[in-house]
């Protein structure tokens, strides 16, 4: 089996959690994968092994396909191992499955040995918490720096159980794509922002951030003591997370947020009691997703001044752009709407152009935000601003 300098530094790491950050081409995921089945085949006892990322689609296009590759490319595949309907592969008696986090049942199911999860900062902490606390030995996490996220927090001080994978740590690329490297680099040197961006991230490495991200926002300490609280917004979920956040405005356009709630699975009463917890969310305006009727209703029941949001044609656009009307400011805490914030894109054409449509993900609490600005914040003639409760 050929292998990178990548894989050699990977392999150096001795930590249960081994922390991984590359840029495109550096052969982290692959290198990993490759970990993996030597890992297989000189096991003494049956492993079990779940590679896990965002979606199942996600998987199948990506790593699972590398995986089957590899298999293949080093005469180690069988097909009669290979169970295409649960999504496993059987080697020397370990068992390699993959599998979504939108799959709840296999994120709360059995526990395995050892843990890969794919691009990490496409999940959230709670999902890696889930997976994390049913691994038994060590835990991969890979990830492209495109914008900061939880995966931080699991990095040790000295850095001795993270590494950073560039292109060069793949000896095997292709020269026509170091060919498009290199002139990325030299577009950066000319001076343009984008390049630069796209250099430090895609090419060496480096965290930045997504290319077309909606929102500008400013991530600070925590709520200033002159802010207002104005109420919240909530989207409800059940395998995707229920968000819920704070909003506070500061002078005439700078809007405070502060991530309250961010948590799959939740039963209604789970959510109430966490209301009533905090007077401000207990007796202020809560606007909710009008999806679930039923749980505002129990909301109400309970006291709690929820009501739902008015949507309809062209909603997403508007409440988009009353929020870009406000200098959006983010607490430190908020760690999964930071996350959203630096992931929620527009959608792209073939052939790379913005279209005015935005991602349908990396959004929950980005929608909870959302509804609170079209019903708190609109200056058009919509009835947003008619219903009032505690002020």
């Amino acid at each position: 089996m050929k292998v990178t300098r990548a894989f050699n530094k990977i392999a150096a790491i001795q930590d249960r959690i081994r922390v991984i950050q590359g840029a495109g081409g550096s052969s982290k995921t692959y290198s990993i994968l490759q970990c993996i089945i030597i890992l297989c085949a000189k096991a003494k006892r049956p492993l079990t092994i779940s590679i896990v990322s965002e979606s199942f689609p996600h998987l199948r296009r990506g790593a699972a396909k590398d995986l089957i590759d590899i298999l293949q490319d080093n005469g180690l595949y069988d097909e009669k191992n290979h169970n295409k309907t649960n999504n496993y592969y059987k080697l020397n008696g370990c068992t390699i499955e993959w599998f979504g986090v939108e799959d709840g049942s296999k994120l709360r199911g059995a526990r395995r040995d050892i843990l890969f999860v794919n691009e990490a900062n496409n999940i959230n902490r709670e999902a890696f918490t889930q997976l994390s606390i049913r691994t038994k030995e060590f835990i991969f996490l890979d990830y492209n720096p495109s914008h900061l996220s939880w995966i931080k927090d699991y990095i040790k001080e000295d850095k001795s159980n993270f590494v950073k994978l560039s292109y060069l740590d793949n000896e095997f690329l292709s020269s026509a794509v170091i060919e498009d490297y290199n002139a990325a680099i030299k577009k950066a040197e000319a001076g343009s922002s984008y390049w630069k961006n796209f250099v430090a991230v895609y090419v060496y490495g480096e965290e930045g951030q997504v290319d077309g991200c909606i929102y500008e926002y400013e991530k600070i300490e925590g709520v200033p003591s002159d802010a207002k609280y104005l109420g919240a917004g909530l989207d409800f979920g059940w395998n995707d997370p229920n968000a819920l956040a704070k909003i506070f405005l500061r002078g005439e356009r700078d809007l405070i947020i502060d991530e309250s709630l961010y948590k799959a699975g939740l039963l209604n009463n789970q959510i109430v009691q966490h209301i009533k917890k905090d007077v401000e969310l207990a007796h202020h305006i809560i606007v909710c997703d009008s999806a679930r009727p039923e749980i505002i209703n129990e909301l109400r029941g309970n006291g709690i001044p929820a009501k739902a949001v008015k949507k309809g044609s062209g909603s997403i656009l508007d409440g988009i752009s009353i929020l870009q009307g406000y200098n959006l400011f983010v607490t430190k805490r908020s760690e999964n709407l930071i996350n959203e914030f630096n992931s929620y894109t527009w959608e792209k054409d073939n052939d790379g152009e913005k279209l005015n449509t935005p991602i349908d993900k990396h959004n929950h609490g980005l929608d909870a935000i959302r509804y609170f600005a079209m019903d708190r914040l609109s200056s058009t003639s919509n009835n947003y601003n008619t219903l009032r409760w505690v002020s």
